[in-house]
C-alpha cells in the first residue's frame, strides 16, 4: 500500500494506531477533533514548542524514521524538564516531504510512541500534510506545583546567582560523538554503541529536573546548543558571569577513546544536542541530586529518579560576579581556553548539526 492510497484521515487513524499507549485517548476530547482538550488541575501550565527540520536539525543518512520521531519528542520534553515541569501532553504537526513513504511514517509514528512512553508523556492531537520538505513541529505542554503565595516552582535561566557551583547530568558531547562517527562510517563499532545511541536516542531528563526543583535549585537549562552556548544563556540573562574547569567536564569514555580527548572535549564544549541538564545553585544541592542517584533514595517529597535519569550530576564551574554575560573556559594550565566552536546559532548557522 502507497501513502497515496490511504487519505489524510485514514492515515491520521493509522499513526494514531502506531502510538499505542502514547495516544491520550482518555482525555475530554482526544485526536480527531478540531482541537484537543483535557482537564486541568492545581498549578501551573508550562509549554513549549519545537521544530525539526531535514537537512537541518537531521538527516536520513545518519539516523531512520523512529528514530526522527523519538528525537523530535525527546528535543521537547527535555525544554520541560529543564524548567523542573511535569510533561503531560504533545500536539504534532508533521510536513511529509515529497519521498516519503507509508513505511516513514509508520516508522516515525513507532519512534514518536516509544519516546513518550520512555519519557512519561502523551499525544494529544496534531496535524499533518504534504509539504516541499519533511519536518515536524511539536508543542508540549505540561504542569508545575505552586508555593503557598501562589508562585510558580519552576527552574529558570535567570535564576543564577554569584557562588552558585554549577554542574551537568550524564556526559557531554556524546551525541555530537555519535554523529561524528557516523559520518566517518565508524557507527558500527562495538565501542560507538552508546554514542549512537545518544545522538539517535537522546532522552529529557524529567526526573531529575523535578528532583533538582524539590531540592531548591532554581536555575537551569537543557544542553541543545552546546555547554558554552547555552552556559552563555544563563550568564545573559541570570547577569552574572559563568567560569567552567575543562578538567571537571565529564567526557564520555567512548568518545575519548574513539576519538582522542582533544576532540572529545571541543565536542563536548561546542557539539549540543546532548540534552542533559545543566544547572545552577548550591553546591550541597547539587551534590545531593549525584548522591540520590547512587544510594537510590531521593528523600522525602523529591521524585525518584528513573532508570533513564540514572546519571552523574558533576560540578564543572562555579558562577561570579565578574565578567557579567561571559562564560570563560579554564584549562589545566590556567590558561583561557578558546574551542573551535562554542555552539549552535539558528539564525546563523545551516546545514545537519
Amino acid at each position: 500500500m502507497h501513502l497515496n492510497d490511504l487519505g489524510e484521515f485514514a492515515l491520521i487513524d493509522r499513526i494514531v494506531a502506531h502510538l499505542g499507549e502514547a495516544a491520550a485517548r482518555d482525555i475530554v476530547v482526544p485526536s480527531g477533533d478540531d482541537a484537543a482538550a483535557w482537564t486541568t488541575v492545581e498549578g501551573y501550565a508550562v509549554a513549549t514548542i519545537d521544530a525539526l527540520v531535514e537537512g537541518t536539525h537531521f538527516r536520513r543518512d545518519t539516523m531512520s524514521m523512529a528514530d526522527v520521531g523519538w528525537r523530535a519528542v525527546a528535543a521537547n520534553v527535555s525544554d520541560l524538564a529543564a524548567m523542573g515541569a511535569e510533561p503531560q501532553y504533545l500536539l504534532i504537526a508533521t510536513l511529509l516531504g515529497p519521498d516519503v513513504t507509508l513505511e516513514d511514517v509508520d516508522g516515525l509514528a513507532q519512534g514518536i510512541g516509544e519516546a513518550c512512553v520512555a519519557m512519561g508523556v502523551r499525544v494529544a492531537g496534531g496535524d499533518i500534510v504534504r509539504a516541499g520538505t519533511t519536518g515536524l513541529s511539536i508543542a508540549a505542554y505540561g504542569r508545575a506545583r505552586q508555593t503557598t503565595d501562589d508562585t510558580p516552582v519552576l527552574l529558570r535561566r535567570g535564576g543564577a546567582r554569584p557562588g552558585d557551583r554549577v554542574a551537568v547530568s550524564g556526559h557531554i558531547g556524546a551525541a555530537a560523538a555519535g554523529l561524528a562517527l557516523i559520518e566517518t562510517g565508524r557507527g558500527n563499532q562495538v565501542a560507538a554503541a552508546p554514542l549512537v545511541r545518544a545522538h539517535r536516542r537522546p532522552v529529557g531528563r524529567v526526573a531529575l529536573g523535578r528532583a533538582a526543583v524539590a531540592r531548591g535549585v532554581r536555575c537551569a537549562i537543557d544542553c541543545s546548543d552546546g555547554l558554552l552556548q547555552d552556559l552563555g544563556h544563563i550568564a545573559e540573562r541570570s547577569h552574572v558571569g559563568i567560569e567552567v574547569a575543562l578538567a571537571q567536564v565529564p567526557l564520555h569514555p567512548a568518545a575519548v577513546e574513539l576519538l582522542g580527548a582533544q576532540v572529545a572535549l571541543d565536542l563536548a564544549l561546542g557539539g549540543g544536542e546532548d540534552f542533559e541538564l545543566v544547572l545552577t545553585g548550591g553546591r550541597e544541592a547539587l551534590m545531593a541530586l549525584d548522591g540520590a542517584r547512587r544510594s537510590g533514595s531521593a528523600g522525602a517529597g523529591i521524585p525518584r529518579l528513573g532508570r533513564e535519569d540514572d546519571v552523574p550530576v558533576t560540578l564543572i564551574g562555579r558562577v561570579v560576579a565578574e565578567h557579567p554575560g561571559e562564560v570563560i573556559a579554564w584549562a589545566e594550565d590556567g590558561s583561557v581556553y578558546e574551542p573551535p566552536r562554542r555552539g549552535w546559532d539558528q539564525t546563523r548557522d545551516t546545514g545537519d548539526r
